[in-house]
């Protein structure tokens, strides 16, 4: 394959690793600079016509769903597929940075910090995930790589096309050849029958080999029970061990049922911690207050009494100041905005459409004008929040332009369980940025989208956030007038 080019476009340079595909590393001739690219080799190795054509249908169907993941910015984007001399090929985008296998080292333990960073950061692309009904499979360190440009997390090597095309083939007892990789896949994925809770075990796993060096086939189980035994092996705090070992229990029904569930635990975990901080800090500051005060009285009166005169000024020191808007009672919503901003009340019944905000105008017809729109969509019957998720996330991904997903977790809107997404794309000649929050209530769905161009998002962030932190609905807002 070496010197070999593909499709008269992708030059293989170098072969990086083999498995039930080989991968290479190539440069993509067509584009400025030939850049990087990586591309896989699928090799299902099956001689029977009919089970050839099936692997051929199951490669375009499991391409596009790759096509799909590629839209978050922490998930290689799909370049190409295609079929030549009767070889699969997948062409995916080339991440440039290490190995998570390379910092997870036997013998060397992370913190406790370092791995609640690591499972946030890594259970926001799995959400992405699991909301296209995909299940990763094998998730572990060599899977993951951290991108040198920003330091994200990156999950590669999904193994869904993998195995659907390899298990055409059984085994020699007849049954269907099991994905993943040993010490890191649970039971019930070890018998051909993976849940999404399947990638939670296997994550906790990764979790608990950071933080105690050990790999994972080498961690002692309970003979009786079968659970992993690793808590004497490190020191760590109860409540982090308790959502380690739910995330890895023996029994599926045991573990965390979603992800969400994950982040939720360890959200609040992380809230504790910092209340628990502040609270130390607090108490520090005043001992320290208490002692420099008197010295502040007795010995500096001029400083003393500018600090005394200054804190009966403090309600001058006010923020920018807010109107508030109420919608009819169709929509009974309320929401304050900046008095510099501008209102169009919209309050359509056929589209949703309530209201936008927005900055004046400036002279300038080459830029874009930030905005913050509310809609309510009438769902007819009830529907659960990670339902309506889905759906919301496949319309991003399907409809916008050019989108690029760089966050996705559980949120709170007018106090609700509400779910955010923050993603990329174009909309006209401009590159923007979008932040959407989005709950149900009562067949409802409310959903609150801040835009802005890329480069201007983060300067008009902070007010876009509490504008929407004061959206309230109102009790009978599933009453409709007659």
């Amino acid at each position: 394959m070496l010197g070999r080019t593909l499709r008269g476009r992708y030059e293989i340079i170098k072969f990086l690793g083999t498995g039930f595909s080989e991968t290479y590393l190539a440069l993509d001739k067509d584009l400025p600079g030939k850049p990087y690219c990586i591309v896989k080799q699928l090799k299902p190795q099956l001689s029977d016509p009919f089970l050839l054509q099936t692997a051929t249908r199951l490669f375009e169907t499991e391409a596009q769903v790759l096509y799909k993941l590629g839209n978050h910015d922490q998930i290689p984007r799909l370049s190409a597929h295609f079929q030549e001399n009767g070889e699969f090929y997948l062409v995916q985008e080339f991440i440039n940075g290490d190995i998570l296998s390379e910092g997870i080292i036997p013998g060397k333990q992370w913190s406790e910090e370092k791995v609640i960073n690591f499972l946030q950061d890594i259970l926001k692309i799995l959400e992405f995930v699991h909301q296209q009904s995909i299940i990763h499979r094998d998730i572990k360190p060599s899977n993951i790589i951290r991108r040198t440009s920003d330091g994200k997390l990156v999950l590669i090597d999904f193994g869904a096309v993998k195995e659907k095309i390899s298990t055409l083939k059984p085994n020699s007892q007849g049954e269907t050849v099991p994905i993943g990789t040993p010490g890191y896949v649970p039971s019930e994925q070890a018998i051909g029958n993976p849940e999404f809770n399947s990638d939670i075990y296997a994550l906790g796993i990764t979790a608990i080999q950071a933080l105690t060096g050990i790999l994972p086939k080498q961690l002692p189980k309970n003979p009786e029970t079968h659970e992993v035994v690793w808590r004497n092996l490190v020191q760590v705090k109860p409540q982090l061990a308790d959502i380690l070992d739910k995330m890895v229990r023996y029994d599926s029904r045991k573990r965390y049922q979603s992800v969400n569930e994950v982040s939720q635990a360890l959200s609040s975990l992380v809230t504790k911690k910092k209340l628990k901080k502040w609270r130390n800090t607090k108490i520090a500051l005043v001992l320290v207050l208490v002692a420099l005060v008197p010295c502040i009285v007795v010995l500096v009166p001029e400083i003393r009494d500018k600090i005394f005169a200054s804190s009966h000024n403090d309600s001058s020191l006010t923020k920018t100041p807010f109107l508030t808007y109420d919608s009819s009672n169709y929509f009974m919503i309320r929401m304050k905005y900046p008095k510099s901003w501008k209102i169009q009340k919209i309050e359509d019944r056929f589209t949703g459409d309530v209201a936008k905000f927005f900055l004046p105008q400036n002279n300038s017809s080459n830029s874009f004008q930030p905005e913050l729109s509310v809609e309510m969509q009438d769902l007819q019957k009830p529907i659960l929040l990670p339902d309506y998720t889905n759906s919301k996330v496949n319309e991003i991904t399907q409809y916008s332009t050019s989108p690029r997903i760089h966050e996705s977790h559980p949120a709170k809107l007018a106090n609700l369980p509400a779910h955010e997404v923050i993603y990329t794309g174009k909309q006209e000649q401009f590159n923007i940025k979008r932040m959407a929050v989005w709950t149900v209530k009562d067949s409802k769905a409310y959903i609150v989208t801040y835009t802005a161009e890329e480069s201007q998002y983060d300067t008009f962030l902070e007010t876009a956030q509490a504008m929407m932190n004061s959206l309230k609905i109102r009790e009978s807002a599933s009453t409709s007038p007659k």
